[in-house]
């Protein structure tokens, strides 16, 4: 008997242990996105053709894990809403894209992390839910680092892509806002899928309005453009997915808050980049929002990007 209870206090902990690592997981995977996307971009990939190229990779591997996983689809009468948020996402894959191609990652990426303050301020003009003190100190610590970001070296920071990252911002806001009940009672890995799918159609067939979506003739950027769909799109959706199984909403958005971390590293490593001291001061100050924001449960749970 005494065996027995040993065991059933250490099944929690590896649910425990297995849901950060999944977590962190996801987060070095999305990490990622923003610096391959620039590679993407050195490569010669417009942002359409590339951000195609990106789900449709993501949709193929998100069936797969599905089929092995998963068989559960979404009921009919689902299906209409999951491909509004594909409409609302894309939307947002596609602004996030255009400003990352004027500025730089380590900057995308700390600018749009502000979107889980953004979900807060549309909660309470849509649902009224409180503003409490711990929420409005993370409002003013995400503004205030927003502030230096931009007003630092203005000369050199691109405004328009600063305003097409905000943009994403307010559209992955209203996705999630959206998501937490059109998903609520949706089968995780199907939903996904639907969601991915609608994704890369209509990115498909906005590249092939906009010019083509040809496919790369050489292996680097071939290998590229699969790593955006399988490592910084479908396995960290996976990943996210189990790891809120392991250990919940609330501590799933606690640990994501490394992703723009992962970024700034590996725009530093790879790409060169820099951040100016105040700039790096106010991305510590969104940091610091998020996750003191994030400590508090919100009813709300996190997306993909």
């Amino acid at each position: 008997m005494a065996g027995i209870g040993y065991l059933r206090e250490i099944r929690p902990m590896r649910n425990e242990t297995k849901g950060t690592l999944a977590i962190v997981g996801s987060s070095l995977g999305y990490g990622g996105l923003a610096v391959l996307s620039k590679i993407a971009f050195e490569r010669g990939v417009d942002v359409v053709p590339m951000l195609a190229w990106r789900f449709i990779v993501a949709s193929i591997v998100l069936w797969g894990v599905r089929i092995l996983l998963d068989r559960r689809l979404p009921t009919r009468d689902r299906i209409g809403a999951i491909l509004s948020l594909g409409v609302l996402y894309s939307g947002n894959s596609l602004t996030f894209m255009l400003g990352l191609d004027r500025i730089p990652a380590s900057l995308a990426s700390l600018v749009f992390f502000t979107y889980p303050v953004v979900v807060v301020l549309i909660t309470r003009i849509w649902f009224g839910e409180r503003l409490t003190r711990r929420r409005l100190t993370a409002l003013v610590a995400a503004t205030i680092g927003c502030g230096l970001i931009v007003g630092q070296g203005i000369s050199t920071v691109d405004v328009i892509g600063i305003l097409w990252i905000l943009l994403a911002v307010g559209m992955i806001a209203g996705f999630i806002v959206r998501s937490h009940v059109v998903l609520a009672d949706v089968p995780a890995i199907g939903g996904t899928a639907v969601l991915l799918t609608t994704t890369a159609v209509i990115m498909t067939l906005t590249g092939l309005a906009w010019g083509g979506v040809a496919v790369p003739t050489d292996t680097t950027t071939l290998l590229v453009l699969a790593a955006l769909g399988l490592t910084s799109t479908a396995i960290p959706v996976t990943l996210f997915l189990l790891g809120i199984q392991w250990i919940g909403p609330a501590k799933a958005s606690i640990f994501s808050t490394m992703e723009p971390l992962v970024t700034v590293l590996l725009a530093m490593a790879l790409l060169g980049e820099r951040l100016l001291p105040l700039q790096l001061v106010g991305g510590l100050l969104i940091l610091g929002g998020v996750v003191w924001l994030r400590l508090e449960r919100t009813g709300l749970e996190d997306a993909p990007h």
